[in-house]
C-alpha cells in the first residue's frame, strides 16, 4: 500500500527525512514542471534540495538528480516497493550515496556533481515546454548562474558556452547511462573554448 503525502497535515521535509533515513523507494511528482513521476531513493537532503538516486524501468540505478523541494507537488512511497527492493537486491544493485555532496544552492550542487561525473545535465524550465536539458561541463560560476560548455546530442562539443540563471534551473542530473555514453563518444573537448564577450560589449 502506497503512502501519499498530505502536505498540509505532514511536512514534506519530514517525509523526505524519513525516506532518507529508512532508504524507502519513493516516487516524486512536479506537476508544475513536468508530467509523470521520478522514481528513486533520497540519498541527500538539505532545507531546499533533495538528491535522488534514480531507479530506471530496468530496475537498475541510473544516476542521480537534484530537485528543489519547493517544486514537489506529490511524494509517494513507491507502490511497487516490495518488487523494487527485491529486484535491486537480486540484480546486485547497491545504493550508492555520493560523498560530501553539497546541497546549498545550484552552484554548489553543480560543483559537487562535476567532482563525481565528467558531464552534467542542467535542466531548465522554458515556458510551456517543461524541462529542457543542457548537457556539458561546468566552466564557471557567476553570482546568479552557471556557465556550461555544452555537448550536442551527436556528442559534438560547442565552441562557446551557455549561461543559465539559478532562477531558471529546475533540476541537475549526473551519472546516468545516457550521460556516460555521451561522454564516452564525445571525449574531452579538443577545440579551445572561445572567449566570452564582456557583458559591457554591445552590437550596433
Amino acid at each position: 500500500m502506497s503512502t501519499v503525502v498530505p502536505f498540509k497535515s505532514r511536512g514534506v521535509r519530514a517525509v523526505l527525512r524519513e525516506a532518507h533515513e529508512q532508504h524507502i523507494p519513493m516516487r516524486f511528482a512536479r506537476e508544475r514542471i513536468q508530467p509523470g513521476w521520478i522514481h528513486g531513493f533520497v540519498v541527500g537532503l538539505s532545507r531546499e534540495y533533495c538528491l535522488i538516486a534514480e531507479v530506471g524501468d530496468a530496475m537498475r540505478y541510473d544516476g542521480f538528480v537534484v530537485l528543489a523541494i519547493s517544486d514537489l507537488s506529490q511524494i509517494e512511497e513507491d507502490p511497487s516497493r516490495e518488487f523494487v527492493e527485491k529486484a535491486l537486491a537480486l540484480r546486485g544493485e547497491p545504493l550508492v550515496v555520493p560523498p560530501d555532496f553539497r546541497l546549498d544552492d545550484w552552484g554548489t550542487i553543480a560543483q559537487s556533481a562535476m567532482r563525481l561525473a565528467p558531464i552534467i545535465s542542467v535542466n531548465v524550465v522554458e515556458d510551456d515546454a517543461g524541462e529542457i536539458s543542457y548537457i556539458g561541463q561546468l566552466t564557471e560560476l557567476e553570482s546568479d548562474g552557471l556557465i556550461l560548455r555544452e555537448v550536442d546530442p551527436n556528442a559534438h562539443w560547442y565552441a562557446d558556452t551557455g549561461d543559465y540563471g539559478f532562477d531558471e534551473i529546475a533540476s541537475i542530473g549526473f551519472g546516468t547511462g545516457y550521460l556516460d555514453a555521451l561522454w564516452q563518444v564525445a571525449g574531452t573537448p579538443a577545440d579551445p573554448l572561445k572567449p566570452r564577450a564582456p557583458v559591457s560589449d554591445s552590437l550596433h
